[in-house]
C-alpha cells in the first residue's frame, strides 16, 4: 500500500512538473517562465483593453496586456505590454487595437515599419497614434445601425416595385445579352494571350510617355503657337490657297522646259559650292557691310536732293615710292603686287587684297609695305559746304543785314 502511495505521489509530481508550466505558459504567456520586456504606451481611448489581452507581433503571440490605468497627469488611458526578453521589435513599430476572432476577442498587434534595428528595450513607450487605429467591432456596429435606421421601408418596397416594372418584358433581351457576354468572354478568353501582349505593349507605351511629359507638354505648346499663327495668318494663307494652282502650274511648265538643263545646273553647283564654303567670311562681312553701306548711302537724301560733304581731313594714308612714268606714256607694264598697306589706328584698310580670304591668303605675297603720312585724324573734321549751302549762307546774311538797325 505504502508502494502505491510512492507511485502516485511520484506520477503526480511528474504530471505537475509538466502541467503547471504549460499553464503558466497558456495563462501568463512566454513571459512567464523568465526575463520579460516592458512597453509602455498612451491613447486617448483604450478601446476596452482589458488585463491578459494578447500582444501579437507578425501575427506571432510574443506577449500579453499587463495592466491598464489612467494617467492622472495627461488624463489619457496608460497601457503596460509584457513582452517575452527574446522579442526583438525594431524602435519605430506602432500598435493597432484589432479584433483577433469574429467574435470580437481585441488583441493588441504590432506593425514594425522596418526589419532591422535599434530595437526597443525594457520601458520604452511604443506609439499607438490614434489615426492609426481600425474602427472597433461595437462602432461598426453601431454606424451599421444608423444605416439601416435611416433607410426607409416603403422605398426600399418602392424601388423594388419599380425595378419589377423596368424589367417587365425584357427577359428575351435580357438573356440574348447574357449570351452575348459568354460569347464575348470566349473570345476575350481565345485572344487572352494577344490582350496581354497588347496591354504589355500598352503600359511600356504609356510609361514612356510618362518619362517624356516634360517634351509633350512643350510639343504641344509649340504645336499651340503654330496653331495661334495659321489662325492670326489666315488672309494670307486663304491668298495663298487662291493664287497657288496658278503658280504651280507655272512652275511645272517651267521645269518641263528646262527639265534637261537640271543635270548641267547640279553639276556646276558641285564645283561652285567649294568655291563659296572657302569665302564664307568674306560672304559674311558683304552681308554686314552692304546694309551698312546702304543705310549711309540713303541718309544723305534731304528732300529732292542729295547732300554731299567733302571730309577734308581724313587722317593718315599710305605712300608708295614708285617711279612716275611722263604724260602720253602708253606702253605696257606690269603692277606690282607686292605693295600693301600695313595695318595702323585710323588708317583705313582698302583694296580687295585686304578683304577676308580662306586661309589668310589676303596678304601672303604682300612684302612691300608702304608709309603711313599725313596728319592723325580729327574728331570733328571741317566740312566745306557746297554751292547751294554757301548761296543759302549768303542769303541768309544779307537778310540779317537789311532787318538790322538803321
Amino acid at each position: 500500500m505504502k508502494r502505491l502511495a510512492l507511485v502516485q505521489l511520484v506520477l503526480f509530481a511528474l504530471t505537475a512538473m509538466v502541467v503547471i508550466p504549460f499553464g503558466i505558459v497558456y495563462v501568463v504567456g512566454p513571459q512567464g517562465l523568465g526575463d520579460h520586456i516592458r512597453l509602455y504606451a498612451s491613447m486617448s481611448d483604450a478601446f476596452g483593453l482589458t488585463k491578459g489581452t494578447g500582444v501579437t507581433y507578425r501575427g506571432v503571440q510574443v506577449g500579453k496586456v499587463s495592466a491598464v490605468a489612467l494617467d492622472p497627469n495627461s488624463r489619457s488611458a496608460r497601457i503596460e505590454l509584457s513582452l517575452g526578453s527574446d522579442t526583438e521589435i525594431p524602435s519605430d513599430s506602432i500598435a493597432k487595437v484589432t479584433m483577433g476572432s469574429a467574435a470580437g476577442i481585441q488583441n493588441v498587434d504590432i506593425y514594425p515599419r522596418t526589419d532591422h534595428g535599434p530595437y526597443l528595450e525594457d520601458g520604452d513607450e511604443i506609439a499607438m497614434p490614434a489615426d492609426q487605429q481600425p474602427v472597433q467591432m461595437s462602432q461598426l456596429m453601431l454606424q451599421a445601425s444608423d444605416v439601416l435606421g435611416g433607410i426607409d421601408p416603403q422605398a426600399i418596397s418602392d424601388i423594388g416595385t419599380e425595378l419589377g416594372k423596368s424589367f417587365n418584358g425584357l427577359g428575351p433581351s435580357l438573356r440574348t445579352m447574357i449570351d452575348n457576354g459568354g460569347t464575348l468572354s470566349a473570345q476575350l478568353n481565345d485572344q487572352s494571350t494577344e490582350l496581354a501582349a497588347l496591354l504589355s505593349r500598352t503600359s511600356t507605351l504609356v510609361d514612356s510617355m510618362a518619362g517624356q511629359s516634360d517634351s509633350f507638354v512643350r510639343g504641344m505648346s509649340a504645336a499651340k503657337n503654330f496653331t495661334q499663327q495659321l489662325d492670326s495668318n489666315a488672309p494670307v494663307l486663304i491668298y495663298l490657297a487662291d493664287h497657288s494652282p496658278a503658280a504651280l502650274t507655272s512652275a511645272q511648265q517651267l521645269f518641263d522646259k528646262y527639265h534637261n538643263t537640271f543635270g548641267a545646273v547640279l553639276a556646276n553647283l558641285v564645283a561652285v559650292a567649294p568655291i563659296i564654303s572657302d569665302r564664307t567670311d568674306a560672304l559674311e562681312t558683304g552681308l554686314v557691310t552692304i546694309p551698312e553701306g546702304l543705310a549711309k548711302l540713303a541718309s544723305i537724301v534731304n528732300g529732292d536732293r542729295a547732300d554731299f560733304a567733302l571730309v577734308a581731313t581724313q587722317g593718315p594714308v599710305c605712300n608708295y615710292d614708285t617711279p612716275r612714268r611722263e604724260v602720253g606714256d602708253l606702253s605696257p607694264t606690269s603692277p606690282n603686287l607686292a605693295l600693301y598697306c600695313p595695318p595702323g589706328n585710323d588708317l583705313v584698310q582698302r583694296g580687295a587684297q585686304n578683304a577676308p580670304r580662306p586661309d589668310n591668303l589676303g596678304l601672303q605675297n604682300s612684302t612691300i609695305p608702304g608709309t603711313p603720312i599725313g596728319p592723325p585724324i580729327v574728331p570733328d573734321p571741317i566740312l566745306i559746304p557746297t554751292g547751294v549751302d554757301a548761296l543759302n549762307y549768303w542769303r541768309m546774311m544779307l537778310e540779317g543785314l537789311g532787318n538790322g538797325p538803321r
